[in-house]
């Protein structure tokens, strides 16, 4: 009786996929838990500054406003338009960013961001640019505030045009740009008091002048959060591009690209030896 041969042995070693699935695995449950965290954060500061900030305009009172009445009788109504609607923005955008709500219930998040870009964003950067054309203190938060209202409406109207086009990537591109200056505000209430308080006791810095000293704090309080918060979501957005550039490639292509790698730094050790 002849035997029967026995199968060729595989040359295939699954093991070694074993610690890639597990890696690939643990990946969403850390980035689920990190999005969870920076959800609660959001959600909290918002929270804290709106019931900080906003209450008090609930009066009405004319004299809340750094501007006359009798000198100026459109500032004031057109200072509540804006916190009015940057406080629309603000609470609107936690609820955009919220991944749970974005999956689960489509429908509110679609009406929470017409809600966001309408009611909140719109009127609150055009009032924002007609203060500062007023405003009399100064040009170098006047000149911020435009900048940051323009740049705040146009990242806004970028998004919700992607949206109207279904064109989900760059419609979340430009939002996370848009939500960025939205809650840049936050930064320049909490950078205000630490700058204030640093500049106070160094009078002597600007010669005695006062008033060059709180141009000096007015500059870089107004300045520096709107900016670091777009530059940082840009680097952030050009990093989750790099990411998934690298993970479009071919897994063949990035062995490669590792081995030809290790070779070059074992040949420069060997020549500096």
């Amino acid at each position: 009786m002849s035997s029967v041969p026995k199968p060729a042995e595989s040359r295939t070693r699954p093991a070694e996929s074993v610690p890639d699935a597990g890696i690939r695995s643990s990946r969403p449950r850390t980035s689920g838990l990190r999005a969870r965290i920076a959800m609660g954060v959001l959600g909290f500061a918002v929270i804290v500054f709106l019931s900080i900030n906003i209450p008090k305009y609930f009066t009405f009172d004319p004299d809340l406003g750094r501007l006359s009445p009798e000198e100026h009788p459109l500032y004031f109504p057109v200072l509540l338009v804006h916190v009015f609607g940057a406080a629309t923005a603000m609470g609107t955008c936690a609820l955009q960013v919220w991944p749970w709500l974005r999956q689960r219930h489509p429908k509110i998040h679609r009406r929470a961001g017409r809600l966001y870009v309408c009611a909140g964003v719109w009127p609150a950067a055009v009032s924002a640019v007609v203060i500062s054309v007023i405003w009399p203190f100064g040009p170098v938060s006047a000149l911020s505030d435009i900048m940051l209202a323009l740049l705040w409406f146009a990242t806004t109207t970028m998004g919700f045009v992607f949206a109207l086009r279904r064109r989900t990537a760059d419609h979340r591109r430009w939002m996370l740009r848009s939500f960025a200056l939205t809650i840049s505000i936050i930064f320049n209430r909490l950078l205000g008091i630490p700058v204030s308080i640093y500049f106070a006791g160094r009078l002597d810095m600007f010669d005695g002048n006062r008033h060059v000293m709180e141009q000096t704090v007015s500059g870089i309080v107004t300045w520096l959060p709107w900016t670091v918060a777009f530059i940082t979501v840009e680097w952030w957005l050009d990093r989750e591009q790099s990411r998934r550039a690298e993970l479009r490639r071919p897994v063949s292509t990035r062995s490669e690209d590792g081995i030809d790698g290790r070779s070059r730094l074992r040949g420069h050790r060997i020549q500096r030896g």
